[in-house]
């Protein structure tokens, strides 16, 4: 593990050596914004986010949240930054995910120092293993970390632009007429889409007290917005202390596989959980079919080769995807490279093909020459043989995603769906946090389809039975008798 960044020691010596003066562009800037004596700040505002990777439709705009709070305090010496946004419903009513709909304004707490990540606001800081070099790098991004990044790195300014790295991703710097940074560029990874460009554009400066400071600040991710915040408040040199906890320290590395276990919920019928997510493997007479691979194609890849052993000598031959959101369809290219055919709605596929033959400089996880093999289902579509049948259902109308399916095994009576209810670990039935919309409508679905599950197996959670939905949200009087 690295104790220190080259980055972060080399800032190291920009503090010491705050006096001398550079004849070059990168030092005009840090003159014009205050850079130089400036080893903290903590700026706050209010405006809008948005969820990426959950747009409604394939490829449209992210969803959109009210921000009530935004404030990042940030300290430049060590490096650490903490990030606290309050968030209420944006659309109304609610479309997309990113965890909508809300029934309460919900905060996150994000926290990095060193080579340290944790979220605050349960009963105790959690670990964030493995999200450290993205949250350092968004120091390096704020206005004022982008020229010491520049400085510390030896950057020279090519007319009004500076490039240099931050946390290994070239980032290019964007100065306007007064030497101030104007706009940051970078890219980042996903697993669906590959290379993802990353702009942000900094406007409205204004001074606070020995420094300046945009009054506006704008992110977008693969050309829509993610971040548009209105800065009210700024305070440079705040006092800004962010210890690690000693859980958060003591915390192991993730492992390079993520970790899959494996349940039999029925006969020939398997629940695989691993990196926060589930999905399910169904056996048939010659072959198996997975229900969702989601998250990442590390966890694809996990998952299948576990399928495997508990299965021997019968093939993967199709994976079925409940929809485009990225958390839903962030395996599916490791389904590609392995020559499985993918199902998915019918109006996912352009997409789907589009998104995985993109460019993927940063990081490619799952390299493949393979042509995706993609089945669509238009209304229905039933997978059955002597042993087992799925069927496969068109949400038509959710809000939730435009091309959503649901899956239904009516031997076993287990719905199989990607969001909606998220049943909570322990006892506990109702999630107070979330509001009803999504879940009316998936039991609206359930009943035009004349479906009586018994159990529910949601990618987000454990199977339980599908009397915890209705109660969750006091929907047990839209189901028929013998689903309550």
């Amino acid at each position: 593990m690295r104790i220190m960044t080259a980055l972060a020691a080399g800032l190291a010596l920009v503090v010491a050596v705050s006096g001398c003066s550079r004849p070059s562009g990168v030092a005009a800037a840090a003159d014009a914004m205050g850079a130089t004596n400036l080893n903290s700040i903590q700026f706050s505002g209010s405006g809008t986010n948005y969820a990426f990777g959950q747009a409604y439709t394939p490829g449209g705009p992210w969803p959109r949240f009210e921000v009530k709070t935004y404030t990042a305090a940030v300290d430049y010496k060590t490096p650490a930054m903490r990030l606290e946004m309050l968030r209420a419903q944006g659309e109304h009513p609610p479309k997309g995910g990113g965890a909508q709909p809300f029934a309460t304004d919900q905060r996150t707490i994000q926290v990095v120092s060193g080579q340290n990540a944790w979220s605050e606001g349960g009963a105790q800081p959690a670990p964030n293993r493995g999200a450290e070099s993205e949250r350092l790098r968004q120091i390096w991004l704020t206005p004022h970390g982008v020229v010491k990044a520049a400085v510390a790195s030896g950057a020279q300014a090519d007319g009004n632009t500076i490039n240099f790295k931050a946390e290994g991703r070239d980032v290019k710097a964007t100065l306007n007429d007064q030497n101030l940074v104007e706009r940051v560029e970078y890219l980042t990874t996903n697993s669906v889409v590959g290379d993802v460009p990353v702009e942000v554009t900094y406007s409205d400066y204004a001074k606070f007290g020995d420094i300046q400071f945009p009054r506006h600040i704008v992110e977008k991710q693969d050309g829509y917005p993610t971040l548009d915040i209105t800065v009210s408040e700024v305070q440079p040199n705040a006092a800004v202390s962010l210890p690690v906890p000693a859980n958060v320290a003591s915390a192991p590395a993730p492992p390079a596989t993520p970790m899959v276990t494996i349940e039999k919920v029925g006969d020939g019928l398997w629940s695989l959980n691993g990196a926060g997510t589930r999905s399910l493997a169904g056996e048939f007479a010659d072959h198996i079919v997975m229900l969702e691979g989601p998250t990442s194609d590390a966890r694809s890849k996990a998952a299948n080769d576990l399928v495997r052993r508990t299965v021997p000598n019968k093939p993967i031959t199709y994976v079925v995807n409940t929809h485009a959101h990225y958390d839903h369809a962030g395996g599916l290219r490791e389904y590609v490279a392995e020559g499985i055919t993918v199902i998915t709605h019918e109006s996912n596929k352009a997409f789907f093909e589009q998104a995985w033959a993109r460019p993927r400089t940063v990081e490619d996880t799952a390299p493949t020459s393979n042509k995706p093999m993609i089945e669509t289902v238009a209304d229905k579509k039933v997978l059955s043989d002597r042993t087992r049948t799925v069927e496969l259902y068109f949400m038509n109308g959710h809000q939730h995603h435009s091309g959503q399916l649901i899956a239904y095994l009516p031997k076993e009576r287990i719905l199989m769906y990607g969001d909606g209810y998220n049943p909570p670990a322990g006892d506990e039935i109702r999630t107070p946090e979330r509001g009803p919309d999504y879940a009316a409508q998936l039991v609206d679905k359930v009943n035009e389809f004349k479906l009586k599950p018994e159990r529910i197996a949601p990618v987000h959670g454990r199977v339980v039975p599908y009397k915890n939905l209705l109660i969750a949200f006091n929907l047990e009087g839209s189901a028929p008798k013998g689903t309550r």
